[in-house]
């Protein structure tokens, strides 16, 4: 796994890591450190632990074995694009992304709202997402594409420089589905933002990734990785 190791400043590393879930392994012994500014690309059937592992990373989830090192990285600088979106229904789309933010400022530092360079960079991201025109909508009265897109304008919004991505293309076309994902490479290789991804669809791992993390693999430890390389 030597050329799993990153030569490059890492931005994750893990070291042993085995994950259970209800008493059964998922995965174990997982040790690979991967280099800031490159896109992972996490795939495998259902129930493999995908999302498990995503969880773990951004430490809502305990590790059975082994230890993740995010680089010294904290709070604010690690965005996630979780699977089940987790936006509040009744605020509208732009209210959603600029929560992004919160854990940015201190609570006194909001009370009057945000202020405008907030609101002008969530509008330039909702409208380069296409949803410059539902800015005012509640999130309940969109659909599930739009809410996947507020989503992950939500975490754009946030600046990080580690993305957690699960299935952040689930719900979107072909065209959107590029379109944020060139966002994401576009960020690895102009910003030196990491991406981790969960990803089914093979094409877009093949276009998009650097690498690609197997999970739920018949080989002894669970998982394997391979160089994609990706233009």
């Amino acid at each position: 796994m030597d050329r799993f190791v990153a030569e490059k400043p890492a931005a994750v590393e893990c070291s042993g890591l085995s994950l259970e879930r209800g008493g059964r392994l998922l995965f174990s012994d997982m040790t690979w450190s991967l280099p800031r500014g490159s896109f992972l690309a996490v795939t495998g059937p259902s129930g493999a632990g995908k999302s498990s592992l995503l969880a773990c990373l951004n430490g809502n989830v305990p590790a059975a074995a082994g230890s993740v090192n995010l680089g010294g990285l904290g709070g604010t600088a690690v965005g996630t694009v979780f699977q089940h979106l987790r936006l509040t229904n009744e605020l509208s789309v732009l209210t959603n992304v600029l929560c992004g933010r919160l854990g940015q400022y201190r609570w006194w530092q909001t009370l009057a709202g945000f202020g405008r360079e907030d609101r002008e960079a969530a509008f330039e991201i909702l409208g380069e997402l296409g949803l410059g025109g539902l800015v005012h909508k509640p999130v309940r009265d969109i659909s599930g594409g739009e809410q996947q897109r507020t989503a992950i304008a939500r975490v754009l919004f946030q600046s990080p420089t580690l993305i957690l991505a699960d299935e952040p293309t689930s719900n979107l076309d072909h065209a959107l589905a590029d379109q944020v994902l060139i966002r994401f490479r576009s960020l690895c290789k102009e910003q030196g933002c990491t991406v981790i991804s969960v990803l089914h669809d093979r094409d877009l791992v093949e276009r998009y990734a650097d690498v690609e993390l197997k999970i739920g693999e018949p080989v002894e430890k669970g998982w394997s990785m391979r160089e994609v390389n990706a233009g």
